[in-house]
């Protein structure tokens, strides 16, 4: 293998993976803080791309200008689908309501929602690919290794995202709220604090970077009403293998997808997604938490 081809199935690792982690980190957000597993998810993701679409290709919106408006779009529809629907389950559940029951009832209804936005998007939009004009069409040319700029910046603004997400969890009084109701709701509620809207934040900003992962890969692919359904699997792979409720199990399982994803499709073709899919389970059956993350009843 050539360095050259190295270093661009690198990237394109790289760029996959930073995706897959910024879909994880939603999921993983979502599911701790409300404990809903959203399959749903995918088509967030889907709609983020479309309204990348929309306000970047139709209406020449700046670019970091409509990756923003991407990730508040999708941050209102998260809420609203909470609101609307899972807000609503939720009253039906007790104290004494077990978790399993939860979150087969949660699933449930996130399959009810991914039917009715991939419905509301086909309706919209149609079924016909869109295409996004990319923002940087440069080729850096390093030592003889030429690399998409795209690629590149793809992989930097992944990167901000994480950094910023890490410093709202983690650094801010805000961060700490959305932790400690995804520990225990009932004693934050007991402090004063209304969980309620805390939950509705969480499905908002899990949802906003859902949005935010379609809408920076949207100018690499095409924009297809299918895409969401394409992603949704290998990120609950990825959520699996690194672990839920590990930070860097994401970061760790996305990458890892990453390169076998690239190395695997320039190598063995098609097959190289049944070696996630084996890797996942070795991993499962060696460690039944993830990577870095804890087994859960």
């Amino acid at each position: 293998m050539s360095l050259g081809l190295f270093v661009q199935l690198l990237v394109n690792a790289l760029t996959i993976g930073s995706i897959y982690i910024l879909m994880v980190l939603g999921l993983d957000i979502i599911l701790r803080g409300t404990k809903i597993l959203n399959f749903a998810h995918g088509q967030l993701y889907m709609i983020g791309a479309y309204v990348m679409f929309l306000f970047f290709q139709m209406l020449h919106v700046n670019y970091i200008v409509s990756l923003l408006l991407a990730g508040i779009a999708l941050a209102i529809v998260g809420a609203l689908s909470y609101l609307g629907i899972f807000a609503i389950l939720s009253k039906r559940f007790t104290v004494s309501t077990s978790f399993s029951y939860r979150l087969l009832l949660s699933a449930m209804a996130s399959v009810g929602l991914m039917m009715i936005l991939q419905q509301g998007t086909l309706l919209a939009f149609g079924t016909q690919e869109r295409g996004i004009q990319s923002p940087f069409p440069q080729i850096l040319d390093i030592f003889d290794v030429r690399i998409s700029l795209l690629r590149v910046v793809i992989i930097i603004l992944s990167v901000l995202v994480c950094l910023g997400l890490y410093l709202l969890m983690y650094k801010t009084s805000f961060g700490r709220l959305l932790r400690a109701v995804s520990y225990d709701p009932e004693a934050v509620t007991l402090q004063g604090v209304n969980a309620f809207w805390i939950l509705v934040l969480c499905f908002a900003l899990g949802s906003a970077l859902a949005g935010l992962a379609g809408a920076i890969i949207a100018p690499l692919f095409s924009v297809t009403n299918q895409m969401g359904q394409n992603v949704i699997f290998l990120s609950f792979l990825v959520l699996l293998l690194g672990g839920i409720g590990s930070y860097r199990g994401t970061i760790i399982g996305g990458l890892l997808v990453g390169l076998l994803l690239s190395f695997g499709f320039q190598f063995l073709g098609g097959v190289a997604e049944l070696f996630v899919f084996m890797l996942v389970i070795i991993i499962l059956i060696i460690r039944p938490g993830g990577l870095l993350g804890e087994a859960t009843e």
